[in-house]
């Protein structure tokens, strides 16, 4: 028996991804070496405020698996539909952008093997661009997702589901805290392959996969749930901006090095106080989907239409946003970096948007190459 749709997932999913292409129009944008302190200072707190993005599409990855697959589940079935539509798609993507990065830098190719060698390297860091990361971290919980469902059931009692929830936090949290600190390192250049990716191992994100998990399993009665911690969510992610902006202040009256980095890094996801200030912040997105799915309108509509194309626009938009970057920089130049900001970040979605439709509209097996099956 089909499920019913989840309404509020696609305008999630949209609202993620957008905020994932304003994170990056804003470090593009406000890294300008004549941007104003106080500028920074507000692009850097805005960004604090969309950090949301990856976190949320690791819950919403965990609301859905876990919603559509609460019965028998067909393991080889279900990772042959995950390879053809995310990591079909990534290794398309990683091949493309491997190319177009060595091209646009000028390096010379090497021998074939050293060449096979190098974007079999990119494949597995997502190093082939700065946003393919994600694809690295979020790939193990869909091979993973027997071991996650063998720890939380609607065959378990809830209690029980709520105390694996409760773990998952408690360790999450720990591991951020040591990862901040510089606490998980070595020294061994043998080990360089895990250490020096350590932001995209599943293990520091976890936690959103598992509380999407909780979502799922029990939709109904978490939508009851947001609706009433919506307010201790808005004091709780008060109190935690209380303490980032003044550390983003802080660090812009003390700091003579390169104060947008430096801003920007007290907003990192992978940190304790963020990791409280994301929770909160999902909670509260999460239940303005909810009101914006109980009475659709044009951006409601808009947003959905993002969601269901946001795997491919997402995979694309960082090439995209190589170019209206390039436009609002170098000949809008003249516009404050605010202005160039939007122009950027309309233009960016847009084309992307357009052009992730064109794509799934083509022969069936050369759209799913590269944006997955819409």
């Amino acid at each position: 028996m089909r499920k019913a749709k989840l309404e509020e997932i696609e305008i999630l999913r949209g609202i993620a991804f957008l905020a994932v292409v304003l994170q990056h129009v804003i470090a593009g944008v406000f890294y300008q070496p004549d941007v104003s302190a106080p500028s920074i200072i507000a692009g850097t707190t805005f960004l604090g405020f969309i950090r949301f993005a990856v976190p949320l599409f690791v819950f919403i990855t965990g609301v859905v698996l876990f919603y559509n697959y609460d019965g028998k589940l067909n393991y080889l079935s279900f990772l042959r539909k995950r390879f053809r539509q995310i990591i079909l798609p990534y290794l398309t993507w990683t091949v493309f952008y491997f190319v177009w990065v060595s091209f646009l830098s000028g390096v010379p190719a090497s021998t074939t093997w050293n060449e096979l060698l190098n974007l079999l390297e990119a494949a597995l860091t997502g190093k082939a661009s700065y946003h393919l990361w994600f694809m690295v971290m979020i790939i193990p919980f869909y091979i993973l997702f027997p071991c996650f469902r063998l720890l939380m059931s609607k065959k378990r009692k809830t209690w029980l589901n709520l105390l694996v929830a409760a773990i998952f936090f408690v360790v999450n949290l720990i591991l951020v805290h040591a990862l901040s600190k510089g606490m998980i390192a070595s020294g061994n250049p043998q080990l360089a392959f895990i250490f020096d990716y350590l932001d995209r191992n599943f293990l520091f994100w976890m936690f959103y996969f598992v509380l999407g998990g909780l979502a799922g399993l029990y939709y109904e009665t978490w939508k009851k749930f947001v609706a009433k911690a919506k307010y201790i969510a808005t004091a709780a992610l008060a109190v935690c901006f209380y303490f980032i902006i003044d550390d983003i202040v802080r660090i812009a009256g003390s700091s003579t090095g390169d104060l947008y980095l430096y801003s920007a890094n007290v907003t990192a996801p992978l940190k304790p106080l963020m990791m409280i200030a994301i929770i909160a912040l999902i909670v509260l997105i999460f239940a303005a989907a909810m009101k914006l799915a109980s009475k659709p309108t044009k951006f409601s509509q808009l947003l959905a239409l993002f969601g269901k194309y946001s795997f491919g626009t997402y995979l694309m938009h960082a090439f995209i946003l190589s170019f209206t970057s390039r436009l609002a920089i170098d000949y809008l130049y003249m516009l404050d970096v605010y202005s160039q900001t939007v122009i950027s970040f309309v233009l960016c979605a847009s084309i992307s948007l357009f052009l992730t439709v064109w794509l799934s509209r083509m022969k069936i097996s050369v759209g799913e190459m590269w944006v997955g099956k819409v």
